[in-house]
């Protein structure tokens, strides 16, 4: 039983809820008054302890909901279900390259930031109560590198060339700051740094992989009066015309065939009134109406655009005639949030409806919010909901009077790219290039070049994996002159690989991943020990911490193995000079010890009480835990430390 709730836990009445059941948060609550478990300040005392032992046969953290600290072990290609849109991990580094996985089911998008702490800094997510508070919020990092290239769902890269690291620090990727993008989850964003050579399981620093796929836009494009006139001025020809011709371009490009494009004005009141609100208030129908496009769009190839010159294809002639003929007059506020809310409902509606898609929006405006909803984060957490419950990415591009702040907060909470433009004559090629920037993001038809390609590009091949698996290896070109089926390098840095248009195009009809992959080279591994991991017992006064029993989950493939090393002391000075006793062995041979809780065969659960040889150093402030991992005996890995757990009680002192 554990001496203190671990955080985080919602309070009720002195209970731990929801996981204690209805019998036991009402014996505690009457039994124990007084009691809570906001901090590792209020511990339960020694009646509370054999109480909850005794009539409630249960720990404050299993029963009935999940164990705080648990880890999931994923395998490759596996994504969490619940994860709509990024999920970043950090494998352990291997050779100075550090792995970053993406277990969500968006794409993770390049320049993520990764922090080095110092060596025991104490920044890392853990399952010790006084730090899974904290677990999303280190402080003191430095910057140490940043991710290079996107990173599909179920993918890991490995990034090198980080600076100011050495073995033992702590690393974050994706901490806070402005370079953060919208995630699930950050409690599993840490790792520890280590320079050695280690096996990499599935060769995640030898592969890189692009995921291609059908790509669907809705673009919102701001007509309020601005757009015309600022100040009495009359600015159309900076801001309205050069806008109407940057998205006519870019329809008209035949680099977007394939793309499928939704549009829709704001304010406007065709095909619905999506227009000022007036009085600061949001109607009901505002939503339905905003999310109806003046030009729809029904997923079908029919409706997709081509790279045929004019005349117009049908989805590029609707476009146009909405853009030119006569096109909307110009007027109106600037309804934010009802506008970005009825484009982000499309967005998720198409997207339910689509799945095998990816589905964007590209939120177009050169003011700042009027009507109905005006605060800032709200209008940005509009897309944070599309983004990470939905995977929908919104893009955000801004100019004239609009809010560069604003722009930047919803793409970031959007996962998607923030452009704040300058009005002018120039609008029309930096509107066009950041339209073309957002294509290449939803439509990749190119995959960077693992680390070790780039030194022997003879050695890379590119292979197309359909949705069965079923693997599919693309002819090298010499370049595009050359292409009919196939990739060839982008330049001569052979840093990146570009599949020929003919075979992008092919494959979003046949949706997939392509890899470019690099042989790899297998290494010897040598056993790694972990840092102490330090535990506080905090009792009541008139009591004392007895340290009780270890539990754990481990993987150990073949002869492999993980030793469980413990030492205790009243002051944590003393710790140091400590006697150092093997708590316990996990193995598969010849006894399966892999796995030792209560739910495990036979039941199994370390005694502490004994381990550490009866008093003194079984009643102790502090206790320490190390774990060294064993690779097999031919050098081989696998070796994985799912989660483990320490139990102290408080009885009283002798």
């Amino acid at each position: 039983m554990s001496g203190i709730c671990p955080l985080p836990t919602t309070l009720n009445n002195g209970a731990c809820v929801p996981q204690w059941n209805a019998t036991c948060r009402n014996l505690i609550a009457t039994q124990c008054p007084g009691k809570t478990c906001p901090s590792a300040t209020n511990s339960w005392n020694a009646t509370c302890v054999a109480l909850a032992e005794q009539l409630c046969g249960s720990t404050c953290s299993t029963d009935p909901g999940t164990q705080q600290g648990l880890c999931k072990s994923y395998l490759p290609n596996e994504t969490n279900p619940e994860c709509a849109g990024v999920d970043l991990t950090v494998g352990v580094p291997c050779g100075g390259t550090i792995p970053v996985c993406n277990r969500g089911n968006t794409p993770a998008p390049a320049g993520i930031e990764i922090h080095s702490y110092p060596a025991g800094a104490g920044q890392l997510p853990s399952s010790a109560p006084s730090r899974i508070a904290n677990s999303c919020n280190p402080t003191g990092g430095t910057l140490a590198c940043t991710t290079t290239q996107p990173i599909a769902p179920g993918e890991c890269i490995s990034v090198a060339g980080c600076t100011g690291v050495a073995d033992g620090m702590e690393l974050i990727v994706n901490p806070p700051g402005p370079a953060q993008i919208a995630e699930c989850q950050c409690a599993n964003n840490g790792s520890i740094y280590q320079s050695a050579e280690c096996e990499s399981p599935g060769c995640i620093a030898t592969a890189s992989v692009s995921t291609i796929r059908p790509a669907t836009l809705f673009v919102a494009l701001d007509r309020s009066g601005s757009m015309v006139t600022s100040g009495g001025t009359n600015v159309s020809a900076s801001r309205w015309n050069p806008a109407r011709a940057a998205l006519m371009a870019f329809f008209e490009d035949p680099a977007s065939a394939g793309l499928g494009v939704a549009f829709r004005f704001w304010p406007h009141n065709d095909p619905g009134p999506c227009n000022d609100s007036g009085g600061g208030v949001c109607f009901p129908d505002d939503v339905k109406d905003c999310g109806v496009p003046i030009v729809p769009f029904d997923g079908t190839a029919a409706r997709r655009l081509t790279a045929d010159p004019r005349p117009f294809d049908q989805q590029e002639l609707a476009l146009y005639n909405a853009l030119y003929m006569p096109g909307p007059g110009v007027n109106g506020d600037t309804p934010m949030y009802p506008a970005l809310d009825g484009a982000t409902t499309w967005a998720i509606n198409y997207k339910n409806a689509h799945p095998e898609e990816e589905v964007a929006v590209v939120f177009v405006t050169d003011g700042i919010p009027s009507d109905c909803n005006t605060v800032p984060n709200q209008i940005a957490d509009l897309a944070r909901n599309a983004y990470e419950n939905h995977g929908v990415r919104v893009h955000a591009v801004g100019f004239g009077n609009s809010s560069a702040d604003l722009i930047n907060l919803i793409a970031t909470r959007g996962g998607g790219r923030a452009f704040n433009l300058t009005a002018g004559a120039g609008l029309a090629t930096t509107l066009r290039d950041a339209l073309v920037a957002i294509r290449g993001q939803a439509l990749p038809c190119d995959v960077t070049v693992p680390l070790a390609g780039t030194s022997d590009p003879d050695s890379v091949s590119v292979v197309h994996v359909d949705n069965t698996g079923t693997e599919t290896v693309l002819t090298r070109r010499a370049d595009l002159g050359s292409c009919g089926q196939g990739w060839y390098f982008a330049d001569g840095t052979h840093t990146s690989v570009k599949l020929c248009p003919q075979t992008c195009a092919d494959l979003r009809d046949t949706p997939g991943k392509v890899r470019a992959t690099v042989p790899c080279e297998t290494t010897s591994l040598t056993p790694m020990t972990t840092d102490w991991e330090r535990y506080h017992g905090v009792c009541p006064p008139g009591t004392k911490p007895q340290w009780g029993f270890l539990r754990y989950r481990t993987t150990t493939p073949g002869d492999s193995s993980v030793e469980f090393f413990v030492r205790a002391a009243d002051d944590p000075a003393d710790l140091g000079a400590a006697t150092v006793r093997l708590a316990a062995t996990a193995h598969a041979v010849p006894t399966d010890t892999q796995i030792c809780e209560e739910s495990s065969t036979p039941p199994c659960a370390i005694n502490l009480f004994e381990v550490l040889q009866r008093l003194p150093d079984a009643r102790t402030d502090y206790l320490e835990i190390q774990m060294r991992l064993n690779p097999t005996s031919t050098g081989g890995g696998g070796v994985q430390v799912h989660d483990w757990e320490i139990t102290y009680s408080c009885p009283d002192s002798e």
